[in-house]
């Protein structure tokens, strides 16, 4: 069996996949440990919220068992993380990329020099966990990047990248200034790459980083074709594998009052994610407009759960903090998301249609994709209203279109297995340090049904400087 190191920002929505995949991993007998910036818990919470992450992350990672080892958060990321949480637009994606590229160089030689004292066989990295990908290249080392959704990548109709344009808007100002906007992203995001990379004696690097696959070797995308619009140029070694979160269901469920749930009601699910959820005027928005009979109502509120519980609210919503989400999607009617990639695809899965609220990041293009799919609506958060919201809710409602797409495509999604798919292939790439390698022909996506055929064609193509015959 191979060690494999895994290494991810410490931001739920990205830590979420890589743990399921780890946690398969070591089931089937790898050993696999992380490498998380993070810090000890304080004893008390930090505004914006987002600055937990650096606490509660690792502790996941500890509470699910694996081995961690933190590395130390880089200077400057608090003053990135701040005015990230109060950004939005393309000031926010560069933000981000600001946050994810802070003090490259120093956490690629923290990542070094723990692997020179426990050396691994593989690294397993978020796409844009930087660091990681620096430090693979240093040593040589074969690694897999791991995408949640198709996004990042170009396609036919498919406008910039955090634009939050309709998939095949039409040539024109608005596209031009979106594309002018997004080729300074990457410009920028290609500069901060620079000086870490020369510092580490690296060759120059990519100029079009994010819109490209990140590894030479195995690139792991956890969604499905069936959910992405058209995506092109992604080269041989990158797999769609499904969604990537079965080792989540049935987890915390123990205490959730699904007896309280009615059988008789159009259950609503609303949940504006993770990490920027301290929003209680837009949830009370949100509740206002779905104040409608025959309606239920289940909040996962976050942040804003103090703010809302302090206030009486009415008998058919049932107000949390968290909830074991990806058990009790499949029980509701529909969701209302801020349109995060892990939510957008367990959603999706479960099969039900969503009004997706985009708060910021790659939200504003998931909402985009559900639109495209057929499977839900795009509210704007910026003007939205108690009306606007039970318009859409009322069309979602009656229109049975949103729900027999959102089942078609729950059915082509049961057809995978992302954990156990990318792990097949982390460790089919750990085994015979090559890239996996698409056969011509095959769809890009993994079926169950199609796992084993495609390992035992790699199996049967010999690793490159293998004497075994053809």
């Amino acid at each position: 069996m191979s060690d494999i190191a895994f290494l991810c920002h410490p931001t739920v929505g990205h830590l979420n996949t890589l743990l399921a995949t780890a946690l398969r991993m070591r089931a089937e007998g790898h050993r696999v440990r992380f490498f998380v910036p993070g810090a000890p818990s304080l004893g008390f919470r930090l505004k914006p919220d987002i600055l937990n992450n650096v606490m509660d992350v690792p502790a996941m990672v500890e509470r699910a068992g694996l081995p961690l080892e933190r590395l130390r958060p880089a200077l400057g990321v608090i003053f990135h993380a701040i005015r990230l949480a109060r950004s939005s637009g393309y000031e926010e994606s560069r933000i981000a990329l600001n946050l994810f590229t802070a003090g490259a160089e120093a956490t690629a030689r923290d990542i070094l020099r723990r692997l020179e004292r426990q050396p691994a066989d593989v690294l397993v990295a978020d796409f844009a966990f930087y660091p990681a990908h620096l430090a693979a290249e240093k040593l040589g080392l074969p690694w897999a990047a791991v995408y949640h959704s198709g996004l990042p990548f170009r396609g036919p109709g498919i406008p910039p990248w955090g634009s939050g344009l309709p998939i095949g808007t039409p040539d024109g100002p608005e596209l031009h200034r979106a594309e002018v906007a997004e080729a300074e992203l990457l410009v920028q995001l290609a500069r901060r790459m620079e000086e870490p990379r020369r510092a580490l004696g690296l060759v120059r690097g990519p100029p079009d980083v994010l819109r490209t696959p990140a590894s030479p070797w195995l690139n792991l995308v956890m969604s499905h074709e069936a959910i992405e619009a058209p995506r092109s140029g992604l080269g041989p070694s990158t797999f769609y594998v499904g969604p990537c979160f079965s080792t989540r269901r049935g987890t915390d469920t123990e205490g959730f009052p699904f007896d309280k749930l009615r059988a008789d009601a159009f259950k609503v699910y609303v949940s504006l994610g993770t990490v920027f959820n301290d929003k209680p005027e837009v949830f009370r928005t949100l509740l206002r407009g779905l104040d409608a009979p025959g309606l239920q109502v289940v909040v996962s509120a976050g942040a804003a759960y103090p703010a809302l519980a302090s206030k009486p609210l009415p008998p058919h919503v049932l107000l949390f903090r968290r909830v074991p989400q990806v058990d009790l999607l499949s029980r509701m009617d529909l969701v209302i998301s801020h349109g995060g990639n892990n939510s957008t695809n367990e959603t999706l899965a479960a099969g039900k249609p969503l009004l997706v609220v985009p708060v910021g990041g790659e939200q504003h293009d998931n909402a985009r994709r559900v639109e495209y799919l057929g499977a839900g609506l795009f509210q704007p958060m910026k003007g939205m209203t108690e009306e606007s919201v039970r318009r859409a809710v009322a069309r979602l409602r009656e229109d049975p279109g949103f729900r027999e797409k959102a089942e078609a495509l729950r059915q082509q999604l049961e057809n995978t297995e992302g954990t156990s798919t990318a792990s097949a292939l982390i460790s089919l790439l750990a085994r015979r340090r090559e890239p996996p390698h698409l056969p011509e022909g095959m769809p890009r996506t993994v079926t169950r049904e199609a796992l084993a055929p495609l390992l035992a064609s790699m199996e049967d193509t010999p690793a490159r400087g293998s004497t075994r015959s053809a």
